[in-house]
């Protein structure tokens, strides 16, 4: 160490730099052209998301092994949206903010050192130069710092449990747009046969019209109908297109590229009747939705930053030591302690405590009407899935009796005891049954997952178990 009662030489001022600098990080740029757009858009690896899905630690998301032959299950590509999805690697990012500011929080105040020479000019007397040096520490920050680095840890874990929980409903989300793909590529063909059976029977109709066997009033019944076939068949086609854009969006595929997707063996099925286990469903969901536990945790974070406000009321206080020596003869030499103490007369942080307190009511309040709006999600979807398996048990019972009357006209069809209209009307109306049938119990799925992220926990018992 360089002695204070000698001046500081060159070389020492030169090392006093090194070791300021010394714990500096470099800078090292990162160009955001054209080129590292398109490699940061590329299509993934399949085999590294693979390894990726199997290893994958989630508290909601649960790992897979994906096979990808013949396509990917909603399953899989619930998890392959997590680790591909381009929005939540940029909301991931904020982890390294986070992380970033926990390790500042918890770095103590840098001491200062001065050094001064004041040497006399044009002066008439023969006078010295007199050469000062100081080492002070502001120790009134080490009254805060705990309460600003448990803050800055708090913050960090809230904002973790943020993004799983954003995770989880981005899983969802592809999951469901799986499900709803699939959904709406086995409702095409029948679709397709009730347009095509409608345009069929008016050919027969305009015929039957110019021989004087029906009237223009049949004929205009019969072209609305087929006008509302042929619109179903078109919207459907259409949203198929949209969730197919979105799933590949998700997924990080380029546009255009339509995931290929399998169905599973069946559809994931509520254990029991879920308006019975209402109770069950309510209870600590404050303490299980990952998002409500994250709120929490961002409310005691605001507490220590409050804290923190609080103790920075204090007035800053310096402490330090002080060498100061000048080239008379005798040469005087003088060592002793410093203070410095700022008087609080204006700013007395009050305007820090002021917002700190605001923001602290604001996130209490937050939570309790989170709380309270995710009680009633879960009554409002419970009602909505009673509903929902009400129409689809009618139209299930309706199935069956239109199937029958179906075989029926087909067996008698031959002998010209049953005319052909009457026969594609029954078809067309056993086909929209069954387009019905598989639109309530692609509701009734969707409305089953809106429970689970209502409540913040999986419930659905589902075709593949994870992997170990």
């Amino acid at each position: 160490m360089i002695p204070l009662n000698k001046p500081l030489p060159p070389l020492a001022a030169v090392l006093v730099a090194a070791l300021a600098c010394g714990g500096c990080s470099a800078y090292h740029g990162m160009p955001l052209d054209s080129q590292a757009v398109e490699a940061a858009l590329k299509e993934p690896d399949p085999g590294v998301v693979r390894v990726e899905a199997a290893a994958i630690r989630h508290p909601l998301v649960a790992p897979i092994t994906i096979d990808g032959r013949g396509g990917y299950t909603p399953d899989e590509v619930a998890v392959m949206a997590v680790l591909l999805s381009p929005a939540l690697r940029a909301l991931r990012d904020q982890r390294g903010v986070a992380e970033a500011q926990v390790i500042q929080a918890g770095i103590l105040p840098n001491p200062t050192f001065s050094y001064e020479i004041d040497r006399p000019d044009a002066y008439p007397l023969p006078v010295s130069t007199q050469v000062t040096q100081g080492l002070t520490w502001d120790i009134s920050r080490l009254l805060s710092h705990r309460s600003q680095a448990a803050a800055a840890e708090a913050g960090a874990k809230s904002l973790d449990l943020s993004i799983a929980w954003q995770e989880w409903q981005a899983a969802q989300d592809a999951r469901m747009r799986a499900f709803r793909i699939l959904a709406i590529g086995d409702s095409l063909a029948p679709l397709r046969g009730v347009e095509q059976e409608l345009s069929a029977a008016m050919d027969d109709m305009r015929r039957a019209l110019a021989q004087g066997y029906q009237t223009l009033g049949d004929l205009n019944g019969l072209a609305d109908a087929l006008g509302a076939a042929r619109d179903a068949r078109i919207d459907a086609e259409n949203q198929l297109r949209d969730e197919q854009a979105s799933l590949s969006l998700s997924l990080s595929f380029r546009p255009g590229t339509i995931v290929p997707l399998k169905a599973p063996s069946r559809l994931p099925e509520f254990p029991g009747d879920p308006v019975m286990q209402a109770g069950r469903l309510l209870d600590g969901l404050e303490d299980r939705r990952l998002d409500l536990v994250a709120l929490k945790l961002g409310y005691k974070s605001q507490e220590e930053g409050l804290r923190a406000a609080v103790l920075q009321q204090f007035p800053r206080i310096g402490i330090g030591f002080v060498h100061s020596r000048d080239n008379s003869v005798p040469q005087v030499v003088s060592n002793g302690p410093s203070l410095s103490i700022d008087l609080p007369l204006f700013d007395r942080n009050q305007g820090q405590v002021r917002i700190a307190k605001a923001t602290r009511q604001q996130l209490r309040d937050e939570y309790i009407a989170r709380i309270a709006e995710a009680r009633s999600d879960v009554a409002r979807v419970l009602d909505d899935i009673a509903a929902a398996r009400a129409r689809l048990g009618a139209a299930d019972d309706a199935i069956p009796d239109l199937e029958a009357m179906v075989t029926a006209m087909t067996r008698a069809l031959p002998s010209r005891s049953m005319d052909a209209r009457s026969y594609r009307e029954a078809c067309a109306s056993l086909a929209a049954r069954r387009v019905e049938q598989g639109r309530l119990r692609q509701q009734l799925l969707e409305l089953e997952v809106a429970l689970e992220i209502a409540t913040g926990r999986p419930l659905l018992d589902r075709e593949s178990p994870p992997s170990p």
